[in-house]
């Protein structure tokens, strides 16, 4: 297919380089269209995109077949800008950044005036004392950092203290946790057998066991203590 191309768009003299049509995978052209395909179509046809693009090529018709560069209308008009490529047609292009760009790309050619590129004097000198009030000699970073260090190993030499300290007391604490342990242990014992003890009384006074939280149970829990201190009352007495 490429030699038949080639053929027909050589002179007969000598070869001369022709453009192949280009085709994209979302030009789609069925081999046979219809009346109701070609009205109905959702992508749009090669032959109509090869039209499109010879037209805005901006190059004679007798010279469209010869151009071979493949590139889009959008990048040619790049490479050869013409006066109504540097005409603003979004707000992006009328920025200073753009503006920068386009003339440091093709200088007086963009119509763009040099002295408006350059740093405000104002923001220049903003920029200038933000600096001298931010930044700060080496010297002093470097002594600060140096103290900073300084206070950091002060408090893990403390701390190391503090455990150092703490493991030589851990016997004692210890044992003083074991003391209380049991002490706490033998208390609920003691608790435990003193409520068993009024729930039998309770039983045998009420004939059943009762609970706890029962008002019966209680008064005679208060009963049961004030018996219990006024005996320990007599036992002292007696003592003296």
């Amino acid at each position: 297919m490429r030699g038949a191309v080639s053929w027909l768009c050589a002179p007969s003299v000598q070869f001369l380089p022709c453009r192949f049509k280009k085709y994209y995978p979302s030009w789609k052209t069925p081999f046979i269209l219809d009346d109701f395909q070609t009205f109905t179509q959702s992508s749009p046809s090669s032959y109509e995109e090869w039209n499109r693009e010879w037209k805005r090529s901006d190059l004679p018709r007798a010279l469209q077949s010869f151009d071979i560069s493949r590139l889009p209308s959008h990048l040619k008009k790049r490479l050869r800008p013409t006066k109504d490529f540097f005409v603003e047609s979004s707000p992006v292009e009328s920025t200073l950044d753009y503006k920068r760009r386009l003339f440091g790309e093709y200088g007086f050619i963009s119509g763009v005036d040099p002295s408006i590129l350059f740093v405000d004097p104002e923001v220049a000198s903003f920029e200038s004392s933000l600096g001298q009030a931010t930044e700060r000699p080496i010297e002093e970073v470097l002594e600060e950092a140096k103290q900073a260090k300084a206070a950091f190993d002060e408090l893990v030499n403390e701390r190391i203290k503090n455990v150092k300290s703490n493991m030589k007391k851990m016997p004692e604490l210890i044992e003083k946790h074991e003391f209380q342990k049991s002490k706490q242990h033998s208390i609920s014992e003691v608790e435990e057998q003193k409520r068993r003890a009024i729930l039998e009384e309770a039983r045998d006074r009420f004939g059943y066991y009762l609970d706890p939280r029962d008002p019966k149970f209680i008064k005679l829990k208060q009963e049961i203590e004030e018996r219990e201190k006024l005996a320990k009352k007599q036992q002292k007495k007696a003592n003296r």
